[in-house]
């Protein structure tokens, strides 16, 4: 599901994303966490396969778990849908010890979040990809939703929940930047709240979001447009068969992101 953001106006914001390029939350996210951990990283997101296997059955645990209507979820057991969904015993783990830990931590983890989050409420936006235009920054801005609320406080859009195996500060902020332009554009007016939960640390970042000022947002998604669009051309420039050291060089002059 998803598609383009807002009601009002959704035919024209369609033929205006067609004139732009598209940044989406995931390539922040790859720019951000890539070369923070090289060894044993899998080939997309500069991730260990182990954590990136367990951010995709959260994901998915929280997508099946929020897809069911409250009475129902009060009835199933989360750690039976994350069974369902979390990756076996393999080579992607280093060891048996840390594969049952992080199951063990994970599965505690969501069952005290669930046990309290929006217990009677149906989530607006669950595990989908909305896209709404930017013209003043020349883009298509891209993000997937894991859980987000209507919110019941005035001039106020969402409240938007993203679940990490492991925080990081730099895709946190990379986060909340894009979504409160996101917002701005696409309801014209602030979250409610961005919530971000760090589940093998047991620990939840809450922001105000209209704590965020919304110039600052769109100066980080400015740059950050450009520094994705500079990293997509070196790479094109190296599947082409330019130098290693040229197209490094390419990469990271002058962005000044991190």
């Amino acid at each position: 599901m998803g598609g383009a953001a807002g009601s009002r106006t959704a035919g024209k914001r369609d033929a205006y994303a067609l004139q732009y390029s598209r940044l989406n939350d995931f390539r922040m996210e790859h720019i951000m966490l890539g070369g923070a951990e090289i060894s044993g990283s899998g080939p997309s997101t500069g991730l260990p396969r182990w954590r990136q296997q367990v951010q995709y059955a959260v994901g998915h645990t929280l997508n099946d778990f929020y897809s069911l209507q409250p009475e129902v979820r009060r009835e199933t057991p989360i750690q039976f849908l994350l069974e369902r969904r979390w990756p076996p015993k393999g080579d992607a783990f280093p060891s048996l010890l840390h594969y049952w830990e992080v199951k063990t931590a994970v599965a505690d983890e969501l069952m005290r979040i669930v046990s309290v989050n929006h217990l009677l409420e149906v989530p607006v936006l669950l595990y989908e990809q909305w896209h709404v235009p930017v013209p003043v920054l020349d883009i298509e801005l891209a993000m997937i939703f894991q859980l987000a609320w209507h919110s019941i406080v005035p001039g106020r859009c969402l409240s938007i929940q993203k679940f990490m195996v492991n925080g990081n500060e730099d895709v946190i902020t990379g986060f909340l930047h894009m979504a409160n332009v996101f917002c701005h554009q696409a309801y014209g007016m602030p979250a409610e709240k961005v919530e971000v939960y760090s589940l093998l640390d047991s620990r939840r970042h809450i922001f105000d979001g209209a704590g965020i000022p919304l110039q600052e947002s769109m100066d980080y998604v400015r740059l950050l447009s450009v520094f994705l669009g500079r990293e997509e051309s070196a790479g094109k420039l190296l599947k082409y068969g330019v130098r290693r050291s040229e197209q490094e060089e390419l990469v990271h002059r002058g962005y000044g992101l991190m």
